[in-house]
């Protein structure tokens, strides 16, 4: 057990470190309300491997449907394959989904993820602890920090949008087969027009006994949207 908790510590000093970098761009007062996401839209990207290039295909995130339950946001593939159902409370609250593409950090979250903690502003920070219960009802230790750092000009598709970038620094627990500690960071530049970011950037690793063993990498980019 005291190796298990020196391993931990030592996982989650690394995710701190991570998140320890120099803000990117342009700081200001201007504070970003939620959005409202309706039923019926979607925003389309292009995703590329952040290690050579390659293009790995299209994904689609709709909004299934707004109740009082929550609101229901599927990603889909371009054949139509399922990569995400997810359940938020609010916009930025999310209570279920995939934490990443390995397909293995799926479930619901206790407390839920808060992705945003709106309203966003230049500097404003928050961290949690929480847990994850996956379909067997295990649960699994996560930790999330995150952080809104500048605004940046960024050209999607000929056009020019102002988004606020967004970094948030994950420690996602062991995975199997091996049960390597996976982390993840998300660097995300958010244009409040549209209700969601128009480009990412994924980086993951796992953290062993020997060292840091870098892991997926993926680039995400805007490609069309859709309005309810």
């Amino acid at each position: 057990m005291t190796d298990r908790r020196q391993f931990l510590s030592a996982s989650a000093a690394i995710a701190l470190s991570a998140c320890a970098t120099t803000p990117l761009g342009n700081i200001a007062t201007t504070e970003i309300p939620a959005p409202q996401w309706r039923a019926g839209q979607s925003w389309t990207y292009r995703r590329s491997d952040a290690y050579n290039g390659l293009d790995r295909g299209a994904i689609t995130r709709e909004v299934e449907s707004v109740s009082e339950r929550g609101i229901r946001v599927v990603t889909r593939r371009a054949n139509g394959a399922t990569v995400e159902d997810a359940l938020f409370a609010s916009p930025g609250i999310q209570l279920s989904g995939t934490l990443s593409e390995n397909g293995y950090v799926v479930g619901t979250f206790d407390p839920p993820l808060i992705r945003y903690a709106f309203p966003l502003v230049s500097g404003k920070r928050w961290e949690q602890r929480m847990h994850r219960t996956d379909s067997n009802q295990s649960r699994y230790y996560l930790a999330v920090w995150s952080a809104v750092e500048g605004w940046q000009d960024v050209q999607v598709n000929d056009r020019t949008y102002r988004a606020i970038i967004v970094r948030r620094t994950m420690l996602l627990g062991p995975t199997p087969p091996e049960d390597l500690e996976l982390h993840r960071e998300e660097l995300e530049w958010y244009v409040p027009e549209l209700g969601t970011c128009v480009r990412s950037r994924i980086h993951e690793w796992t953290v062993t006994l020997l060292g840091v063993e870098p892991g997926y990498r993926l680039n995400l980019q805007l490609d069309s949207f859709k309005s309810a």
